[in-house]
């Protein structure tokens, strides 16, 4: 598998433009939920040659990305004519690209996307390293392919429009890289007041969170090995994640795996004699703390 091309925009529609290259609206498809149909799309349509897509669009929120949405966009681009040759572009959070990426990956098997994530979550998380796939019997991404888009362009513009829960939800799988990573990384992360996130800051943490994962995908693109690390948190995220469904309760992804960690890291200290909080310095300790709190 080829790496991932990962654009962290600084003009984002002549980048945009750049990767769809000489393809004709007619056979450009973009996929969007409610929100970022109203939100981000008019932003994308501004492109020329955006102008005449074919716009899909479905209900937000984890729980529609299923099976019976999955087929509603396989319908859509078989009843408008979509070939092989077409181009989908995924314009949302981390439920679009991974729906959207399995339904281009397997319509005609196989037809070129672009991921657009309007969430940092998605952006740090499901939009990069090519995972896609559904959920299927209450079961978290039971269903899916490993193919990655063609390019991801990241615009931090974009996720001015999210609300603060949903801000910490993308700060959950950072602080996850930056537990995979180093010491230094994750210094970098304890820089972040959380109640009251620096915009700038948050780029510049990204940016290297994101080149954290790419490294890691390039090395095992599969999850035959290293791969698995990038699975921290999510063992029993995901369980808490299923079970909030099944419940009728449902959490923001980034805070089941929060709540993954601090279970998995407990686990570990437990079986293994992993290092716990108390051999932390006073800076991370408060940091942890405060995580803790807002989680």
């Amino acid at each position: 598998m080829s790496k991932q091309k990962v654009i962290f925009c600084r003009q984002f529609l002549p980048e945009l433009e750049t990767e769809i290259g000489p393809q004709k609206a007619s056979s450009i498809f973009i996929l969007t939920d409610d929100i970022t149909h109203k939100l981000c799309l008019p932003v994308v349509l501004q492109s020329e040659k955006l102008r005449g897509a074919n716009i899909i669009t479905i209900p937000n929120g984890d729980s529609h990305k299923t099976l019976d949405t999955l087929a509603t966009v396989w319908k859509y681009l078989s009843e408008h004519g979509a070939t092989r040759k077409s181009l989908m572009i995924n314009l949302g959070g981390g439920m679009i690209t991974d729906l959207g990426g399995f339904a281009a990956s397997t319509f005609k098997r196989g037809m070129d996307y672009i991921n657009i994530p309007t969430t940092l979550l998605g952006a740090v998380d499901a939009a990069v390293g090519g995972k896609t796939g559904i959920n299927f019997m209450g079961l978290k991404n039971e269903i899916g392919v490993i193919n990655p888009a063609k390019a991801v362009l990241v615009e931090t513009e974009f996720f001015r429009t999210l609300d603060h829960e949903n801000m910490l939800s993308g700060i959950a799988e950072i602080l996850k890289h930056a537990l995979i990573s180093s010491p230094e990384e994750w210094r970098k992360v304890l820089q972040l007041d959380l109640e009251n996130i620096n915009f700038e800051a948050l780029k510049s943490i990204l940016q290297s969170s994101i080149t954290i994962k790419e490294e890691i995908v390039e090395k095992d693109p599969n999850e035959q090995n290293i791969r698995k690390a990038l699975n921290l948190g999510h063992t029993i995220g995901h369980a808490f994640e299923s079970y909030s469904y099944k419940t009728g309760h449902p959490v923001l992804h980034g805070y089941a795996v929060a709540w993954g960690l601090i279970c998995e890291l407990y686990l570990s200290h437990k079986k293994t004699g992993f290092p716990n909080i108390n051999h932390l310095n006073k800076g991370d300790r408060l940091f942890l703390h405060q995580t803790k709190r807002i989680f």
